[in-house]
């Protein structure tokens, strides 16, 4: 399991800690039973390390005892980074850049990546462009790659002004690839949102019902995707042997099963309607008028049953009936002349 190791010098901002902390550990509702990652803290000593708000968190490790393997080095804001203690941060830094792990830095963390050169090739925010320049000075030369944002990404560098926590969490969740990207969305939402939104969002993202497909049930696959294949243009990849067909067109299909082999795989037999079943309709729409005498011709020079030859309805639509070989109606139709 990798380490994600974050950097606490004394007066650190804990509000920075738990949007990232928290979900390398758990899910919405436990704990994960098999985490990708670890939380350990560095700081100067092995001594406890003295929150802003006075609570206190022991160390896993000194700056002098750091492990090589791990995945992230973040650096948490708070009024640390302007003494001395920061400079001991310095080749740590330098190291996990070169080694390209991910390094992030929120508030005035990120400004004092500045002020060492850390921020000069890449994308990057703060606490304001000018915080930048004054923490810089001289070894900050990339103005022109502030983005004035919550957060952001670049080349495994990761930079947020100090409201930006949540938003710094859920980019470095990326690019560790913690969890897939909707459910870091979701996260991002439900923090920044609220509980209504993420139902509203759980609502849309899985309604009740899905269309599927449509079934047609078959005396003789060959010549079924034959029929739909060359007249109405439906791909498919079958081989010829297996029983269960996919046919698609766009973004629809049709699923063609044997009668025989569908009554045996649900143990019950069927009474199906001897010549044109009049129980359902497969319906294709056309872009005008003209096309559905075209294709109702085409369609009927090519083995279809013509049934009802295209008609102007008063409600607007021309329209007109054929058969495939199994007696399924098909609608060829059109609204606009």
């Amino acid at each position: 399991m990798k380490k994600v190791i974050y950097v606490l010098l004394p007066q650190f901002a804990e509000h920075e800690l738990p949007y990232l902390t928290q979900p390398l550990r758990s899910d919405a509702m436990a704990m994960k039973e098999h985490p990708k990652y670890e939380n350990k803290i560095v700081a100067q000593s092995m001594e406890p390390v003295e929150a802003i708000s006075g609570f206190r968190l022991l160390p896993d490790y000194t700056f002098a005892t750091i492990p090589d393997d791990y995945a992230a080095l973040v650096l948490i804001g708070g009024y640390g980074w302007k003494s001395g203690v920061a400079e001991r941060v310095e080749p740590l830094v330098a190291d996990a850049i070169a080694k390209g792990r991910i390094v992030g830095a929120i508030c005035n963390a990120a400004s004092w990546m500045a002020s060492k050169g850390f921020l000069n090739e890449v994308r990057h925010t703060g606490n304001g462009i000018e915080q930048l320049q004054l923490w810089g000075g001289d070894r900050y030369t990339n103005a022109a790659g502030y983005v004035n944002a919550q957060a952001v990404s670049d080349k495994n560098i990761v930079t947020a002004n100090g409201s930006g926590h949540l938003e710094f969490a859920c980019e470095i969740l990326s690019l560790l690839k913690n969890d897939e990207p909707k459910e870091i969305e979701m996260y991002k939402t439900f923090y920044k949102s609220g509980l209504v939104e993420v139902e509203k969002m759980m609502s849309k993202a899985k309604p009740r019902f899905s269309f599927n497909t449509i079934g047609l049930f078959t005396t003789d696959n060959a010549k079924i995707v034959t029929f739909y294949r060359d007249i109405f243009g439906f791909h498919t990849a079958w081989n010829g042997f297996e029983p269960n067909v996919e046919m698609t067109l766009g973004d629809s299909r049709i699923i063609l099963y044997p009668r025989d082999a569908f009554e045996q795989m649900t143990s019950q037999p069927y009474a199906y309607p001897n010549g044109i079943n009049g129980t359902m309709e497969i319906s294709f729409d056309v872009p005008c008028f003209a096309d559905v005498d075209k294709e109702y011709e085409r369609a009927v020079s090519m083995g279809a049953k013509p049934i009802f030859a295209p008609t102007t309805e008063p409600w607007g639509q021309r329209t007109c009936y054929v058969a495939d070989p199994e007696g399924n109606l098909i609608e060829i139709s059109s609204f606009f002349e």
